[in-house]
């Protein structure tokens, strides 16, 4: 009869570094917060109200590939009585990325790796 091999560890047993703890924990708050009509997978640019009812929502995501970022895909979507009516999808060539703040973003240029590395 086989018999199972006890593993001397155990996966309760490693202890965690509380500084990538700490971090984990607030990914995790950034991504209970977010803005209530941020796409996961895209970052919302701008909000733009055509009247009481109607709003074309902008979302920006960088295009990457390992020679680096390639453009943008920017998702313009119009909302009217809270359901999408119409979409429009378009590409900004270029080493682009989006940034975004709180509620709008903007297209920008993205920070240079190899130069920070240097510093």
């Amino acid at each position: 009869m086989a018999t199972k091999k006890s593993d001397s560890k155990k996966k309760g047993d490693k202890e965690k570094d509380p500084e990538k703890e700490a971090k984990r924990k607030a990914r995790q708050e950034a991504l209970k917060n977010r803005p209530a009509e941020q796409r996961p997978n895209s970052k919302q640019i701008d909000v733009i109200s055509i009247n009481d009812k109607s709003k074309v929502m902008n979302f920006g995501y960088a295009v990457k590939n390992k020679e680096g970022y390639q453009g943008v895909v920017v998702t313009s979507v119009l909302v009217t009585d809270g359901k999408p009516v119409s979409t429009s999808v378009s590409f900004v060539p270029g080493t682009l990325t989006v940034k975004s703040k709180k509620g709008h973003g903007v297209i920008c240029s993205p920070k240079n790796k190899k130069a920070k590395e240097e510093e």
